[in-house]
């Protein structure tokens, strides 16, 4: 008995021990992320939500489509930005593998654009970041206009404007986003169809183009209106509206002026409705001439119509005498259309008092009147760094490749110099028995041989109407670069380009005299060089074909002879002087544009077109007399020191890319970057391969 209560005793004591193994108030371990069901299988956590890399490039198109991972099942919400509209909202549901995508309609503009995704289960959340830049706005009513454009963009972003002719602008936006330029090259009156696309300061990448929007382009002057009343001769009483009317073009404006001899001034202005128009205004006592001009809807002036002289005067009093002179309204036929206010809304202006009417200051525009200033902020920065890897891919590709070619080419003649038997040749081609081909005139062109050196008489002897000749030709060719319609600013053009070329020409010949003063060498003399001419030409005309604006120029025609005894040192210092003050007077003129007003008056206007020209072919003779080739300036350099040709090379390059803006346009087009890297690989494989050829296999055979 006693041992049958033992038993029972150790068994309940068996029992009991292991839920009193564990010691008092031990905490359970807390697993909110898993359960255990009846059937001791815990379930496991749910997955995080997870988006995946968008990577750094820049997003310009939509929808977007943004994914990631998650709990099957779970729906995640994505949304971009402060998701204030539908369009920066989507929802997707996780599949089976764990995976969701759904796509974002639009994203607000900017750097670091925040993309979140949330789990509606669980309520955890990741997010990423995205730079965004959408296409531009273009703004389009329908209103014909002289090839103005205008819309919204990211502000500061730069817009390009690209017509189906191929006709171009370029514009920045302002702070608020607007924008507008005018289009310039081929775009003949009538429908055309344009798009648009913007690079923000934040990337150095172009959006996508813009949808498609239709103009109407109309630069055709209209007719000139026609005054039938009053009558000529026509008196009214002072204070005494008269009224004037006479017959249009439909849908333009006709503005009534006043004239005498102490000035215009505007009588009325009216809407031209069924091919006439009428309008009322009251002058004061005297005697008018009565004149009119017409204003279509794209804003293009007609010439004056016929004049009608009228008198205010007290009844019984004498009629005061008309205008004894009748002024000029006939107003350019083409005038600037002004892209930032929609076509049509502005009336005439009423010109001040002895001046024209509207339309007569239309000639102050042309292409060098337009600044292109410098821009250096941190925002500009892509820009620079596109223009220095512009100036290493020319040197690469075009510059150092053209060097070998030309010492492929004048090898081969030596050689065939030499087996012809023809020792007078081998004194004109071979290194150190050929003094001018050592470069003995640093900006000479074509230079002729030793024997015909040019000394410091033979200089003399040159007319002295070569100098002013030669120097209104190149200014010519210059000038030839661009378009100018007008006569009168055609000739403003060629006096302020003629200043430049002298200018340029001055700086360039007295930095040589100037060095060599400092060198104790002698003076050398200063020679006029046409056959400098040639590379004005080739320079300006195919600025002109290619549409370059700013173009390439180049101006130099005037030289220093120096002395054939002279050694490398000294003639490659004296070059390399005259590159650097020649470019460094185009950079001051350059940023000397970017302070004048925009031109206002014919005044302004030339005082632009003077720093333009400057700009341009200071900077644009000083890349192109640094190429080693021939009699350049630039052979002087590349055979004193590699070193230095090569860094003042960069320099020069880096600023002509910044300064060439189209330049900068077609690094940002994809056609006319495949092409011109095309041609450019092309061309440095065939001058290698002929200098290989010529140095190593030549030999051989």
């Amino acid at each position: 008995m006693i041992a049958a209560l033992l038993l029972v005793a150790t068994g309940v004591l068996g029992t009991a021990l292991p839920a009193a193994a564990a010691p008092d108030g031990a905490p359970t371990p807390d697993r909110p992320s898993a359960t255990v069901p009846s059937s001791g299988t815990p379930t496991p956590p749910p997955s995080p939500v997870a988006l995946d890399d968008p990577g750094d490039a820049l997003v310009t198109r939509f929808p977007l489509t943004v994914r990631g991972s998650g709990e099957p099942g779970d729906t995640i919400a994505v949304s971009a930005g402060g998701a204030g509209s539908a369009a920066n909202r989507c929802d997707a549901t996780v599949d089976g593998s764990g995976r969701f995508s759904c796509d974002l309609r639009a994203l607000p503009d900017g750097p670091n654009v925040t993309i979140r995704a949330e789990s509606a289960a669980t309520g955890q959340a990741d997010t990423t970041r995205v730079d965004v830049l959408s296409p531009p706005v273009l703004a389009s009513d329908g209103t014909p206009s002289g090839g103005g454009v205008r819309g919204t963009a990211y502000p500061g972003a730069r817009v390009t404007v690209t017509a189906d002719t191929g006709a171009t602008c370029q514009f920045p936006a302002d702070s608020s986003g607007a924008w507008g330029c005018v289009l310039t090259g081929s775009l003949p009156d009538g429908r055309h169809t344009v798009t648009a696309t913007q690079v923000a300061p934040f990337s150095g990448s172009r959006s996508a183009a813009s949808a498609p929007v239709t103009i109407v382009v109309d630069t055709s002057a209209p007719p000139a209106p026609t005054i039938t009343s009053p009558s000529p001769g026509a008196t009214v009483n002072p204070g005494e509206a008269m009224t004037f009317g006479g017959a249009g073009e439909d849908g333009g404006t006709v503005t009534v002026y006043a004239n005498t001899s102490a000035g215009t001034s505007v009588a009325c202005t009216s809407p031209v409705s069924g091919g006439a128009w009428s309008c009322s205004g009251t002058l004061p006592e005297g005697g008018f001439l009565i004149t009119a001009l017409q204003r279509d809807a794209a804003g293009n002036i007609s010439a004056g119509s016929n004049s009608v002289a009228v008198s205010v005067a007290r009844a019984g009093a004498p009629a005061a005498p008309p205008a004894t002179r009748k002024p000029k309204p006939t107003p350019t036929p083409t005038p600037t259309p002004t892209p930032s206010a929609p076509p049509g809304t502005t009336a005439p202006v009423p010109p001040a008092a002895g001046g024209q009417p509207p339309g007569a200051e239309s000639w102050i525009g042309t292409p060098f009147s337009t600044a292109s200033a410098p821009v250096v902020s941190a925002a500009a920065f892509p820009g620079w760094l596109r223009s220095v890897l512009l100036a290493l891919a020319a040197l690469v590709l075009l510059v150092l490749p053209a060097r070998l070619l030309a010492a492929t080419i004048a090898r081969s003649r030596a050689a065939r110099a030499v087996a012809d038997d023809v020792p007078r040749e081998r004194s004109s081609i071979f290194g150190r028995n050929r003094a001018r081909g050592e470069l003995g005139e640093a900006d000479a062109l074509l230079g002729r041989r030793a024997g015909d050196g040019t000394s410091a008489a033979g200089s003399a002897r040159q007319p002295v109407w070569l100098a002013p000749l030669t120097g209104v030709l190149a200014a010519t060719l210059v000038t030839l670069s661009t378009s100018v319609k007008d006569p009168a600013a055609y000739i403003r053009l060629l006096i302020a380009v003629v200043i430049a070329i002298v200018v340029v020409n001055a700086v360039w010949v007295l930095s040589a005299r100037g060095l060599a003063r400092q060198l104790r060498l002698a003076v050398p003399p200063v020679a006029v060089r046409p056959g400098m001419l040639v590379i004005v030409a080739v320079a300006a005309i195919g600025s002109r074909l290619f549409g370059l604006e700013p173009a390439l120029l180049f101006g130099l025609v005037l030289g220093v002879t120096i002395a054939p005894e002279l050694g490398r040192v000294s003639r490659g210092r004296i070059a390399a002087v005259q590159v650097s003050a020649t470019a460094a007077l185009g950079v001051l003129a350059w940023l000397l544009t970017g302070v004048l007003p925009p031109p206002s008056g014919a005044v302004s206007a030339f005082v632009v077109e003077c720093a333009n020209a400057l700009a341009m072919v200071g900077l644009g003779s000083s890349a192109i007399a640094l190429l080693p080739l021939g009699g350049l300036a630039g052979r002087a350099v590349f055979q004193w020191s590699r070193l230095m040709w090569t860094g003042l090379s960069l320099v020069v390059y880096t600023l002509l890319f910044a300064l060439l803006l189209p330049v900068a346009s077609l690094v940002q087009t994809g056609s006319g970057l495949v092409a011109a890297t095309v041609v450019a690989l092309a061309f440095a494989v065939l001058s290698v391969s002929a200098w290989l050829w010529e140095r190593y296999v030549e030999p051989a055979r």
